[in-house]
């Protein structure tokens, strides 16, 4: 999802050790599922010389306030947004002041700059990304926050093998339907990753205006401007299927899985081979073969609409 604002007088950007005085001009953010969010925002400031050690790696605040109504007191921010700050530009001076980009994104952002071969063993997938988390990236327990509801098995040997740490835990997440989202501590300050298994995690009930411009007037309402939809013919069912060594004559391969519910807008059969299963299992039961049937065709059916 991208976020584009360009009246700058009721945000506000805070970042840690920043004595400069600073104006929010315009911001553009990205954010989806499973994935940092991004907030590309350009200030302001009387101070033409601010350095980038000042700013880079900093703690940032990002605040999104509703505009002000004439006549009422000033309202308290929608939404702030807590990170890191991860790139610094100086895009102009003028006599009286300078123009300035930074970015904000969370703390798992910095993921990407740390690229490692390791050998994990004996430990399960949220075992794993705990593990990262905490010894390599020194996040503690307020930082991050498990919310599953399946017990993973633990595997005999994971390999990362020059992935970045967000490339591979991401990978890793995703291969059993684990996804996150960033969520603020209010008292603390902070971002906080969630990770969950299920719906449990989302949204829900949450509206918002529509409201499409008439030439360049906006109607003094933040709003969103348009909508639009695509839908697409996905696999039908999936079927999966591997080989266990140690017990070479057992059934490895799952029923058709078909989570459409009669769905005459799917089609065709997907098949996988060597998903990494031990056992048929069903579809509660966490990375065996019917599990993995299931997860991969919501992952053709998330390609529907």
């Amino acid at each position: 999802m991208g976020i584009q604002n360009f009246d700058h007088s009721h945000h506000k950007l805070k970042i840690r050790g920043l004595k400069s005085p600073v104006d929010v001009l315009t911001f553009t953010g990205h954010e989806q599922l499973s994935s940092p969010f991004r907030y590309d925002i350009q200030f302001t400031s009387s101070d033409k010389a601010i350095a980038p050690e000042s700013v880079l790696m900093q703690d940032g605040a990002f605040s999104l306030t509703a505009p002000p109504v004439q006549g009422m007191p000033v309202q308290t921010a929608l939404r702030t947004l807590h990170g890191v700050i991860t790139g610094f530009k100086h895009l102009s001076s003028s006599q009286d002041e300078a123009r300035y980009e930074v970015r904000l994104e969370p703390r798992m952002a910095l993921l990407t700059r740390s690229r490692q071969n390791a050998i994990y063993q004996n430990q399960t997938v949220p075992q794993i990304v705990e593990k990262i988390l905490r010894e390599r990236h020194q996040m503690r327990g307020q930082d991050f926050v498990f919310n599953l509801k399946s017990e993973y098995p633990a595997r005999e040997q994971v390999m990362q093998y020059g992935e970045d740490d967000l490339t591979f835990v991401s990978r890793l997440l995703s291969e059993v339907g684990i996804w996150f989202r960033f969520a603020t501590d209010a008292r603390l300050k902070i971002e906080v990753i969630e990770f969950y298994d299920d719906q449990s995690g989302y949204e829900r009930g949450l509206t918002l205006p529509l409201r499409h411009p008439s030439g360049l007037f906006d109607g003094e309402t933040e709003a969103v401007w348009g909508l639009n939809t695509a839908y697409s013919v996905v696999e039908k069912n999936v079927t999966t299927r591997d080989y266990n060594y140690r017990t070479a004559t057992a059934e490895m391969m799952t029923e058709q899985h078909d989570a459409t519910g009669g769905d005459n807008t799917t089609y065709g059969e997907a098949y996988h081979y060597a998903d990494n299963f031990l056992q048929k299992g069903d579809k509660e039961a966490a990375e065996s073969g019917a599990f993995y049937a299931r997860i991969r065709h919501e992952r053709y059916l998330n390609e529907q609409a």
